[in-house]
């Protein structure tokens, strides 16, 4: 419901998807196109993203994409590693790509159709100092994504995924301006991307302009990663 989350809802609602939007708390929903519908969804529990996932495939009879983009941040150095940070952030950034994966694929299957767009990052290839839980996170959905992209091909089931470079979304806000501005001039296009740029990589993967391509990581990071 925010940043990159927020703009690919929208793309894909004003495309004319039937869009529900998953997430622990809505700040702006006004800033959601008027169409999406919000449901609050933990996406580490399995629970709640079965109970979930059942109750929209009986009200809607499909559940035809799904982009896992719920994902949070966590930098330390090594030693001052908090382990239950460490771990919250497995938790999202992978566990939850897993499990929403794991309850959407039976519903993809029944049509013999679906798109899954994961999200991981550049940090995925960077690796940047200090931030050993957010690049392993990322990392290994980029793996997920290729060994299921294997399995679910003969399902008529394509998955993908973008690494995004640095955006200008809420969970950037942080970075003083010179610390943006360094990261723009790290960047050979020399600027920092926008969620809607993110949003335009998804929408394309999600359709059927993409139809042969599946196990692709798309880098959406103005050059920071070739």
């Amino acid at each position: 419901a925010q940043g990159n989350g927020q703009a690919i809802a929208n793309a894909l609602a004003c495309a004319g998807a039937t869009v529900i939007a998953a997430d622990l708390r809505f700040p702006k929903p006004e800033e959601l196109d008027e169409s999406i519908r919000c449901v609050t969804m933990d996406v580490t529990s399995e629970k709640a993203v079965a109970e979930i996932f059942s109750g929209l495939f009986k009200e809607y009879g499909s559940l035809d994409i799904l982009v896992n983009n719920a994902g949070i941040i966590y930098k330390d150095p090594v030693e001052s590693l908090d382990m239950a940070r460490f771990n919250k952030t497995m938790q999202v950034n992978l566990n939850g790509v897993v499990i929403c994966t794991k309850h959407a694929v039976p519903y993809m299957k029944k049509n013999r159709w679906g798109r899954i767009v994961n999200i991981s990052s550049s940090q995925a290839f960077l690796a940047s100092e200090t931030y050993s839980a957010y690049s392993a996170s990322k990392a290994a959905v980029i793996g997920f994504t290729k060994a299921l992209a294997k399995e679910m091909g003969p399902s008529g089931i394509r998955v993908n995924c973008i690494a995004p470079g640095v955006i200008d979304t809420d969970m950037n806000a942080r970075l003083s301006t010179d610390d943006m501005a360094a990261l723009a001039d790290e960047t050979p296009l020399c600027r920092i991307g926008t969620p809607e740029e993110a949003a335009e990589a998804i929408f394309y993967l999600a359709s059927d302009k993409a139809r042969f391509i599946t196990g692709a990581v798309l880098n959406v990071n103005g050059g920071i990663v070739i």
